[in-house]
This record gives structure tokens, C-alpha cells and sequence, in this order.
């Protein structure tokens, strides 16, 4: 099954636009109600001068622009303070960042499920945060983008559910990341804000007679801030309405994803019935701001205000058996629901994998499966295999995650162990001797021999694991500061040029941290590809001399794929010109792509790739950092890469 990845990217920018076109009419609302108190207090306090009827009253043009002022106040002030991302909004529910060197087993099997997903989905691991003293089931992602996102589950989740539901829960939240969802929701959480602030002004109004002594005499001001007060809530009761609307369509969405994910309905039905039991409600005093980014209902709604559809609903539509089964199961067993077994031979057939042809029952099959098949070279059509997010994917990801050294995986616990990884990582390619990195280092002695230890465990590991192990170490660069990191990336960037060469790995390594650590540009305006018909002719061709193609096949491959999507195709670039020094410029023009036109370019590179029938390193490595640029996901390819 495929992940339509950029179509659901479209569906949540046009929910984003359905989204600011209500609240254009939520707002619209709020006027006419400030609009109709101000003439009714007008006509009770006898100051009206007899302009006319309340529509076309004198004062209608301030109450407009005071309505608006004060909402576009409201949001943005809302959204300043979220600007840092979804570190932001964990902060203000007062959550507590996990400690990837815990020894906590349920912090460990948190972070481990996280981090098989990221390999899988080809994704940095969002910050980790837990709600220590919520019992109750429940997980939200937030952030404006995927580098700046952070994932939130609370104690009780992580306490009552066994690690099948864990990860179908969080293959939930990392669907949200993937479809454009975590920008949606930061969005109606400013614009809710916004309404919010019309009524928050009323509730000041009408303190105002009581608690200021110098405006006593102006007793107006509580009959009119309790119209202010009643307008304002009926602005954020429209508001409710739309955002409830809007984060069903998106909840139903993400459980498809989950288990297209997973593979594992039960285990998704098993952590909603257990929410069900234990209740998902938040004893927090932001809950119904982040009621439409939650796993399940924040606080108790009706069903309208409801931001998710009803439990049962929800488990009926991914496993329609399950309730009928818990109804005649004995309650001992129901209150220790393991659906780590669920997963029937009848599921497992029903995925057709060349890696999984046969019924494999449990994880050691699993892991012999795969290891039997490590001499294949992928063959399989990339077009469709860079959005594709399945069962064997995550498989394949929880075997390479358990085949990591000690050493590694100990290091990268750390942000200066991780650190140490990523240097490993460039002396490996460059197969840098002890000399040389002590010669880079100086007197750095013991660092420099835990980087030449590294260096000797990743040279040991699977080739595959590289870019993995990059991006989980990302995640805990995200703990530098802004001087840090640029510091870091100098140094980075010194090692990597040290022997005067640049290699595809390490263009893609730096791509990637530079992508972490630096800012994303604001983009205020999307281009289809017919207007960025240079920089698409230029990855082209560098991809076309990266690969295994013979020279002379170039110009005859060149037109082929891009006279499918141009009427005039450019001239191909010289290879000169498709060097990777100039391969950065490119990427950062296409960049500015529209959804359509980044859908393309991801088809024209994968067709690129696959022309000749055979993945190399180089090719993989330059399709992956365009992918994760694009802020595409590109799963695990489980063949070999050919050097």
C-alpha cells in the first residue's frame, strides 16, 4: 500500500484554507455581536445621535477594525509564543524532555519504538517529552516543522500500554508529522487564541467596576463586557466547531496510517479500549488548547465539540471484531490485553513483501528472513517505493536498530556522544587514520580515541545504517544552542574538507545537520515545476553522473524523462555544472516547489535511479537527502546497496 503522501499534504493545506475561511466567518460573527452591543448600549445609556440603524451606525467602521485588531492581536501574540515550535507548546503544558541515557524501562521502550519508526519512515526522532504526572492514556505531536516537532505521551500511556499498542500509538503521531497536520494544528491553536481574546477583554471589562476604584463610576463597563464576554465565547464556540470538525477528518486519517504502519489493527484497537478503561482526559490547565492535537479527547466533549470521533467508532473502522471479542472475553484477560501475539498468519499473508513471501509468526523468522535476503540488490520501483511506509519497512527497521553496536548506541544517548558518532561517521568514508584525527583534534586525546572507536564499530556495521544513524543523532543536536550548533557545523565542515574531497555521504550528512540546525527560509510563494525547469535539468544530470548509467546513455535517458514533463526540455547541463558543490544551490531552488511540482521531482529522481535496474550507494544517498529536504518521507530500502 502506498502512502499518497503529497495528495495528503494537499488535503491538509486545503483544510488549512477551509479552516481561514471560517474563522473569516467566525469573526464576522464576532463584529455583528460587537456591532449590536455597541448601538443597544448606546440606545440604553440614551448616547445615540440618531445616524442611523446599527449596521450603518457611525461607529460601525472603529467596532470593525477594533474586532479585527484585537483577534489579530490575540493570534499573534498566540503565535510569538509558540515561534520556537513544538518545544514551545510542551513547555506550556509542562511536559519533561526524556533523557536518552535513562535506565527507565518505559522510558527506554519509548524512546526505542520512536527511534524504529524514525529508521523506517526516514525521519529525525521528534524531541521526546512526558506528561509525568498524567495517569490518563494520551500522546500529541506539535511543532511548525518536522525539525522543530516534538512527541508528548503522558505516564499513563506509557504505563498501560504494552509495546505493540505504544508503537501503534506513535505510528499515529509520526502520521500527523508525515501528512502536515502538526502545522495545521499550531495554526488553529493561534487562531482559537485569537477568538479567545474577544472574550478575555469582556471578562476584564466587567472586573473593571469592581477591582478598579477609579473606574467604579463608569458602571457601563460591566453590562458592556458582559456582551463583550458573551460575543467572544460565541466567536470561540464557532471556533470549537470548525477545529472539531477538522481534527476528526485528520484523527480518522492518521489510524489508517498506523495501520498501514504496523500492520497490527488490534494493537491500535487494544490502546483504544484501554483509553476507554483508563479515560485519555487531561488534568491540565491547557487542555482544550491542545484538545485537536491529542491521541484521544483531551476533556469531555459533546460529540459535536468532540475533536475525535466517538472510541468505538474508531475501533470498528480498523479491527470491526475486536469489541465483539473483548464483550466475551473474561474480564482478567481484558484487563491485560497483549496483543503482541495478534498478529495471525492470515495478516501476515495478507502483505505481499519479497522479503516476507512466506509466513513468518514471530520476530526471530523475522530477523532470519531478512538476513537470508541481505545479498538482493533492490529492483523494486522507486517511484512508488519512496512513499511507501509498510509493516516491512518497520521490520526492517527494528533489525537494524537491534544490530547497532554497544558502542554506538551508547554514544548516541548523549549530544556529545552523538556528536562523537557524526565525526566517526566522516572518518570512516574517508578511511581517516589515528594521525589524522589527531592531527584535526590536537589535544583532544580521549575524544580522539572514543571517535577512533567508533569509527572501528560503524566500519563492522551495515551500510544501510549510515544515514539512520545521522538522523538519529540529530535529535540530540537539538538540545545546542543557536551558537552551539553553528560552532558544531564549522567544525563539521572542517573535517569534512580536511582530505580536500567531498564524497555523496558526506554532502548528504551535512545536508541533513544543516537542515536541523538551521532555520527553515519562510516561503511566501510555491512554484510548479515548469518554472524551476534549470534546477530540475541540473538534478538530473548530477544524479545521471552519480549513477552506474555509461556516459553515452546520458542525453538519451535526460530527454526521455524530462520531455514527460516539459514542453521545451533545457539543454543538459555539462558535467561540470552537476558537480555536488553546485548541487546545494539546486536543492535549495527546489525547495520552493509547490506540493505537485515536489511530487514530480521525487518521481523524475527515482525514475532516474531506477533506469539502469540497480541501487548504488550514491544514488540512494542523494535520493534520500532529496527527499528529506523536500520534507518527504523515504523509507528503508532492505536490499543491499552496491558500492
Amino acid at each position: 500500500m502506498i502512502v499518497d503522501f503529497f495528495s495528503r499534504q494537499q488535503q491538509a493545506k486545503q483544510a488549512t484554507s477551509r479552516l481561514l475561511i471560517y474563522f473569516v466567518l467566525a469573526v464576522l460573527v464576532i463584529f455583528i455581536g460587537v456591532n449590536v452591543l455597541l448601538y443597544l448600549v448606546a440606545l440604553v445609556t440614551t448616547y445615540d445621535t440618531g445616524e442611523g440603524a446599527w449596521f450603518w451606525h457611525g461607529w460601525s467602521k472603529q467596532a470593525l477594525w477594533g474586532t479585527l485588531w484585537l483577534v489579530a492581536g490575540g493570534s499573534a501574540l498566540e503565535w510569538f509564543l509558540l515561534r520556537t515550535g513544538g518545544k514551545a507548546v510542551a513547555t506550556m503544558v509542562g511536559a519533561q524532555a526524556v533523557d536518552f541515557a535513562t535506565t527507565d524501562a518505559s522510558q527506554r521502550q519509548f524512546i526505542n519504538v520512536c527511534e524504529e519508526m524514525a529508521i523506517a519512515s526516514g525521519m529525525t526522532v521528534p524531541a521526546l517529552y512526558i506528561l509525568e504526572r498524567e495517569q490518563s492514556i494520551n500522546a500529541f505531536v506539535a511543532g511548525y516543522h518536522p525539525q522543530d516537532s516534538v512527541l508528548v505521551v503522558t505516564h499513563g500511556a506509557l504505563a498501560h500500554l504494552n509495546r505493540d499498542e505504544l508503537q501503534s500509538v506513535m505510528g499515529h503521531e509520526f502520521s500527523h508529522i508525515l501528512n502536515g497536520d502538526m502545522r495545521l494544528n499550531t495554526y488553529m491553536l493561534s487562531l482559537l487564541a485569537g477568538m479567545l481574546a474577544v472574550g478575555q477583554v469582556g471578562a476584564f471589562l466587567m472586573r473593571s467596576p469592581t477591582t478598579h476604584g477609579r473606574l467604579k463610576k463608569y458602571t457601563i463597563f460591566w453590562p458592556f463586557g458582559l456582551g463583550m464576554y458573551v460575543v467572544g465565547y460565541m466567536g470561540l464556540l464557532i471556533g470549537r466547531l470548525i477545529k472539531a470538525a477538522i481534527s476528526r477528518e485528520r484523527e480518522n486519517l492518521a489510524d489508517a496510517a498506523s495501520i498501514q504502519f504496523t500492520r497490527n489493527p488490534d494493537a491500535l484497537a487494544g490502546a483504544l479500549y484501554k483509553i476507554g478503561q483508563q479515560g485519555s482526559q487531561l488534568d491540565n490547565w491547557h487542555a482544550e488548547q491542545i484538545s485537536h492535537m491529542c491521541f484521544g479527547d483531551s476533556l469531555v466533549f459533546s460529540q459535536w465539540f468532540s475533536s475525535h470521533p466517538p472510541l468505538e467508532q474508531r475501533i470498528n473502522a480498523i479491527a470491526p471484531q475486536f469489541l465483539l471479542r473483548m464483550k466475551y472475553q473474561p474480564k482478567a484477560k481484558q484487563a491485560h490485553i497483549n496483543v503482541a501475539s495478534s498478529l495471525s498468519a492470515a495478516n501476515v499473508m495478507a502483505f505481499s513483501s519479497p522479503l516476507f513471501a512466506q509466513d513468518i509468526s514471530d520476530e526471530a523468522d523475522v530477523i532470519k528472513s531478512l538476513d537470508a535476503k541481505q545479498d538482493i540488490i533492490f529492483n523494486a520501483p522507486l517511484v512508488n517505493k519512496v512513499r511507501e511506509l509498510d509493516w516491512a519497512d518497520l521490520q526492517s527497521a527494528q533489525y537494524l536498530y537491534q544490530s547497532l553496536s554497544v558502542d554506538v548506541s551508547r554514544a548516541l544517548q548523549t549530544t556529545t556522544g552523538a556528536k562523537a558518532v557524526l565525526f566517526a561517521l566522516i572518518a570512516q568514508e574517508q578511511q581517516a587514520s589515528l594521525a589524522t584525527l589527531e592531527s584535526f583534534f590536537g589535544q583532544q586525546t580521549a575524544f580522539i580515541h572514543w571517535v577512533a572507536q567508533l569509527q572501528h564499530a560503524l566500519a563492522c556495521a551495515d551500510r544501510r545504517l549510515a544515514l539512520p544513524i545521522v538522523e538519529l543523532a540529530l535529535s540530540r543536536l537539538a538540545n545546542l544552542s543557536d551558537a552551539e550548533g553553528q560552532a558544531f557545523l564549522v567544525e563539521l565542515r572542517r573535517l569534512v574538507w580536511f582530505n580536500q574531497q567531498l564524497s555523496v555521504f558526506e554532502f548528504a550528512l551535512l545536508k541533513l545537520i544543516e537542515q536541523q540546525l538551521q532555520k527553515p527560509p519562510i516561503i511566501f510563494k510555491h512554484h510548479p515545476l515548469t518554472e524551476l525547469a534549470q534546477p530540475c535539468a541540473q538534478l538530473i544530470s548530477t544524479l545521471l553522473q552519480y549513477s552506474a548509467h555509461p556516459m553515452q546513455q546520458w542525453p538519451a535517458i535526460y530527454q526521455q524523462l524530462l520531455q514527460t514533463h516539459f514542453a521545451s526540455v533545457p539543454p543538459m547541463p555539462n558535467p561540470e555544472q552537476c558537480q555536488l558543490k553546485n548541487l546545494e544551490k539546486v536543492l535549495r531552488q527546489l525547495s520552493y516547489l509547490n506540493l505537485k511540482g515536489k511530487n514530480q521531482i521525487i518521481d523524475l529522481a527515482a525514475a532516474t535511479i531506477q533506469s539502469d535496474g540497480v541501487l548504488h550507494r550514491a544514488e540512494y544517498e542523494l535520493l534520500r537527502v532529496l527527499a528529506a529536504l523536500l520534507s518527504c518521507p523515504m523509507p528503508l530500502l532492505t536490499g543491499t546497496i552496491k558500492h
